[in-house]
């Protein structure tokens, strides 16, 4: 009404009178009178969940104890605190309620289930109130790997703000690191715990897996992109099937989940993994160090005669001698053991 009545007196050149016409039609128009609801047959649990804070009141002040709990052993600040109620969840601390009640089907805490449903406001009234965010419930769950699962990225920050370590393990070993790679595919609180200084190397005490094997099972292409790629996470930690998260990884690269940087980094770890192998399997071969033991003194006696019989300075002939110790002593700690010393005789007699 009040747009056609102003375009059609704009086109008349009227504009200025039209529009206090619109202005009073509007002020014509009744108001929309506030509905207000009626919670007087509104049991105290009821109460509770919609939030009517005078029925709350009245039914306390009449009498009922705020710790009294329901059929399932839930508190009244366990529905104040899952429906983020927070004058009503003020009233009960005031009179009392325990905070750390234990109730539910997961024997949990009022902030466990503030927890699962997000609500930064009623945790953080429970955590001043002195709730403590390190019990466990029935799943073996801390509010921190709660939070971590739900994705809850400023639950997990004010935990650790408030002094929850974020290598907390629950009953399983499981860190909030671990369960964010499981659960969750976004960028945090994954990201965040690694900054926080969360151990991307920990094991879980089920499996042993890392965060990086749980992102791998989860296929988590974000979390797998930020362990590898951004903290470099140890791609060759094995787990208690043996399984390391470059093996899984390397049975997968040609899937599109793995992501074209990622999939390089596994080839150039797979690539730097089977050099060390090689020398690893030199240095531990026994006939190889047997011959390197057996052939190191003539080759040491022969070298040290050779430069010093050379005709060059004097200096140069010490460089020479110190830089052939040097190589000498670093393959003997790796190719050597006691027996060097029975062959070292036997190379000077000859």
């Amino acid at each position: 009404m009040y747009q056609n009545s102003c375009g059609a007196a704009a086109s008349a050149g009227g504009c200025v009178e039209t529009e206090r016409e619109c202005h009073s039609l509007i002020s014509r128009e009744p108001a929309v009178p506030a509905v207000e609801h009626d919670y007087s047959g509104f049991d105290i649990v009821k109460a509770t969940q919609y939030g009517a804070f005078a029925r709350v009141r009245e039914l306390v002040d009449a009498g009922y104890n705020v710790n009294q709990r329901d059929s399932e052993t839930v508190t009244l600040l366990h529905w104040a605190a899952i429906n983020n109620r927070k004058d009503i969840m003020r009233f009960f601390i005031d009179r009392g309620a325990e905070v750390d009640a234990v109730g539910g089907e997961l024997n949990a805490t009022p902030l466990h289930w503030a927890t699962r449903q997000g609500h930064l406001d009623a945790v953080v009234i429970l955590m001043n109130a002195g709730a403590d965010p390190t019990l466990r419930d029935a799943e073996g769950c801390s509010c921190i790997h709660l939070a971590a699962q739900f994705g809850h990225t400023a639950l997990v920050a004010y935990f650790v703000v408030r002094g929850v370590s974020p290598d907390l393990v629950d009953r399983s070993g499981m860190t909030p690191l671990m369960w964010s790679c499981w659960k969750v595919c976004n960028l945090d609180p994954t990201r965040l715990l690694l900054t926080l200084g969360a151990n991307p190397s920990l094991t879980d005490s089920t499996q042993g897996n890392t965060a990086l094997h749980w992102a791998i099972l989860a296929r988590n292409t974000t979390a797998i992109s930020t362990l590898v790629l951004q903290v470099q996470a140890n791609m060759n930690i094995p787990n208690h099937r043996g399984d390391t998260p470059l093996s899984m990884l390397q049975t997968q690269l040609g899937s599109l989940w793995i992501g074209g940087k990622v999939a390089d980094k596994v080839k150039e770890s797979i690539s730097t993994s089977r050099s060390r192998n090689v020398l690893y399997r030199i240095a531990k071969d026994k006939r190889i160090r047997w011959w390197c033991m057996v052939g190191t003194p003539f080759v040491a006696f022969y070298l040290a005669g050779v430069i010093l019989g050379g005709n060059i300075h004097i200096l140069i002939k010490i460089v020479l001698l110190i830089c052939l110790y040097i190589v000498l002593n670093t393959a003997g700690q790796i190719l050597y053991d006691d027996r060097l010393m029975s062959l070292l005789p036997l190379s000077i007699y000859l």
